[in-house]
């Protein structure tokens, strides 16, 4: 009974192994399926993290473009409006400088026109007035 009771003992004890390896191998395998699973969780967090905070800053850069185009129009807008006031005012100091020469010259004219209607006409002093305004340095255009 010795012999029958050592072999069932030994037969029990490796079955008693084999049965802890299989669950340890079991358990083991399931704690690092779990393990990944958790990782592979963590991972999508950290992901999702990352693509909400480059939601936030592509929404912010689009405002950012947005404001300054808005900028960039008002400063064309206000350019053109400043442009538009020099060419007018430089159409009405060109339209004074026009008058105003043409007024010189009107009064040239006439003062040529008495001097040579005198009777004597004054041929000198008509000469003596051309003279004068050749003489005179040009005004710059």
């Amino acid at each position: 009974m010795s012999a029958v009771v050592t072999t069932v003992i030994a037969a029990l004890s490796a079955f008693a192994a084999l049965a802890s390896l299989s669950l340890y191998l079991y358990f083991g395998r399931r704690s690092d399926l779990a393990a990944a699973r958790e990782e592979a969780l963590a991972l999508a967090e950290t992901r999702l993290q990352v693509i909400r905070d480059l939601q936030g800053q592509l929404d912010s850069l689009e405002e950012r473009n947005r404001r300054g185009q808005a900028d960039c129009q008002r400063r064309i807008r206000e350019l053109q409006s400043a442009l538009d006031k020099t060419r007018r005012q430089a159409r009405e100091e060109a339209y004074r400088t026009q008058h105003f020469y043409a007024a010189a010259l009107s009064d040239l004219l006439t003062g040529l026109r008495r001097d040579l209607e005198q009777m004597p006409p004054d041929v000198d002093a008509a000469l003596t007035r051309v003279r004068k305004l050749l003489a005179r340095p040009r005004p710059a255009a």
